[in-house]
């Protein structure tokens, strides 16, 4: 007898293929017939009108801290997710010295947006080398199974103690003791390796990543530490992957040498590399040059993937968030209210004219400056800013621009940015999107994520909890690139499915899941398409010290499962807890 069988669903079994309508058995946590099953089975999930797809895997998330204090892994749990890695962009917490574990905190505050509250209540702490934390992990239990790059920031911290956090160059001998380390890890199970050379990531004092500056030679030896373990994928986000002003003046011949010093890592390693790949303002065409590179750099040997995000890039800015009236005196007095109270306070007339007319308090951005500056930001970029509604629109047209709607109004933007904030219950929601909407559409981004060497990722989850919800992608890609999208042409769903199962199981050597086929693990969801939908992100107030994040809710799922267990059944969670930390080296990870 079969544990589960899911009965006449359409299949998309992630390898690109056709959908077919079939049943799928699972025994002993694993796929072990796909066709006309005939046997019984202890449990039969109906999937007919429904779509069956294997789990989907994220390869970037900032779920660092979360591994130890949570079990469910929202956002991803809430969008079909069944394989998360952690330990993204260079920035984690091992391996670590007491006295650097500040240090750490801030960098991830600062960088990731996870308030140091959160973490210094959340992490235990009960480690020091990265080994230790991978032990500390395969304690737990979770919704899905987990995995974890070892991550250059602290590593280097580790190794140079300040030298590395003043940027210092590391010495031949930093070099040797950062590369036994790796080794060490990948050796414990380390997915892989990740760094970042971000100019615009700064710690929550306003400091730079170490290892941002970081020399050729320094990265060519941890990446040659970590290919001589056999398996392991090296993760990095390049000089100008957001745009960093020194590209817009130096022009494309910079991001090509940036694109050489990656396939140089990528020889030096000899394992898959994949780097952030984004479109932003300052050369909405750069994209182009560097897949371009990329595929050059793939035809001669060297796997390099560049990594997308598949949605514009930027902040979701509410009133339990951010904003740009959250630092200005008047706003100051009732910040601290309830919502419900601030609300009616926001709205009276002496308050909102007050408010309107400051700007923010000098004490206060000079108290927090990487706020302070975002807020600045904000404010520079108020006329792009998109209010949203549901049904949710990602690709909004010149039209739904605050400048178009207040000048249609006739009212300045901020009089109307305001009034939109404190209307209704307090609780609408803005979009501004930095990255990925240089021309207004999502042209560029189609033409992206339609490249079969392109990988999907950057979902951040467990990052940016006030100002994003860029877990919720797996859903948003099923939904808006697979059907809804009214501005230009979508992708075939079962090229969607491929892009957020196999690829990514492939790109990470997991050879024992992301496609639906007898003797692959069970790690599947079943998904009412036509009923897949995203929600309004609402702020819940769930993390270790009560802080708030932005979650995103979906509708549409039926089921998921992981290692044969129903993890959610129509988007409720079970209880069931089957995922384990996966080493990478092991059984399933090459």
């Amino acid at each position: 007898m079969h544990d589960i069988v899911i009965r006449g669903g359409t299949v998309v079994d992630g390898t690109g293929a056709a959908p077919f309508t079939a049943d799928v058995a699972i025994a002993g946590g694993r796929i072990v017939e796909i066709g006309r099953v005939r046997e019984p089975a202890r449990e039969v999930i109906e999937a007919d009108g429904a779509i069956v797809t294997p789990g989907f895997i994220d390869v970037h998330t900032h779920y660092d801290g979360q591994f130890l204090w949570d079990d469910r892994l929202d956002p991803s749990f809430s969008h079909g997710v069944t394989t998360a890695i952690g330990g993204n962009c260079g920035v984690g917490f091992a391996p670590v010295r007491p006295e650097y574990r500040k240090a750490l905190m801030e960098l991830m505050e600062g960088v990731e947006e996870i308030p140091e509250i959160v973490l210094d209540e959340g992490l235990d702490w009960r480690w020091k080398s990265f080994p230790d934390y991978l032990d500390r992990l395969a304690e737990r239990r979770y919704t899905m199974d987990v995995a974890s790059h070892i991550t250059h920031a602290p590593l280097r911290v580790f190794v140079m103690g300040e030298r590395a956090l003043r940027h210092e160059a590391a010495t031949a001998e930093d070099i040797a003791a950062m590369a036994g380390l790796v080794r060490e890890a990948m050796d414990a199970g380390a997915i892989g390796f990740s760094g970042a050379r971000v100019l615009e990531h700064l710690s929550s004092k306003g400091a730079n990543v170490p290892g941002t500056f970081a020399d050729d030679d320094e990265l060519i030896g941890l990446a040659s530490a970590m290919g001589s373990s056999g398996h392991g994928t090296f993760q990095i986000i390049p000089l100008g992957a957001n745009g960093d002003l020194m590209f817009a003046e130096a022009g494309p011949s910079a991001r090509r040498a940036e694109h050489d010093r990656i396939v140089r890592i990528a020889e030096a390693c000899r394992r898959p590399v994949t780097y952030t790949l984004l479109q932003f303002r300052s050369d909405p065409q750069d994209w182009r040059m560097m897949l371009a590179e990329s595929e050059r750099a793939l035809a001669s040997g060297h796997q390099v993937f560049p990594q997308i995000s598949t949605r514009g890039v930027g902040a979701l800015t509410t009133l339990e968030g951010y904003h740009i009236f959250m630092l200005r005196p008047a706003y100051q007095t009732v910040a601290h209210l309830p919502l419900a109270e601030r609300v009616i306070a926001l709205r009276d007339p002496a308050r909102r004219a007050a408010i309107l007319g400051q700007n923010s308090d000098p004490a206060l951005v000079a108290e927090n400056p990487t706020l302070g500056g975002f807020v600045e930001v904000l404010r520079a970029r108020i006329a792009g800013i998109f209010p949203m509604a549901e049904p949710l629109d990602y690709e909004p047209g010149p039209e739904r621009r605050l400048e178009a709607l207040a000048a249609a109004a006739g009212a300045p933007m901020e009089a109307y940015l305001y009034d939109h904030y404190t209307s209704g219950d307090g609780l609408n929601v803005c979009a501004s999107f930095a990255l990925n909407y240089a021309e207004g559409n999502l042209g560029a981004l189609h033409d992206m994520l339609e490249h079969p060497i392109v990988i999907s990722g950057l979902g951040d989850g467990g990052a940016h909890m006030r100002m994003a919800c860029d877990g919720a992608l797996p859903t948003f890609q099923l939904a808006f690139w697979a059907r809804d999208r009214k501005r230009g042409p979508t992708l075939p769903l079962e090229q969607i499915v491929a892009k957020l199962s196999l690829r990514n199981a492939e790109l990470y050597g997991l050879t024992d899941r992301g496609v639906l086929a007898p003797g692959k693990r069970a790690d599947i969801n079943v998904i009412d398409h036509q009923r897949l939908s995203l929600h309004l992100p609402r702020m819940t107030y769930d993390l270790p010290s009560g802080a708030g994040r932005l979650l995103q809710g979906a509708s549409g799922y039926l089921a998921t499962l992981v290692n044969g267990q129903v993890t959610r059944r129509d988007g409720v969670d079970t209880g069931a807890r089957p995922g384990r930390l996966v080493r990478s080296g092991a059984r399933g990870a090459d």
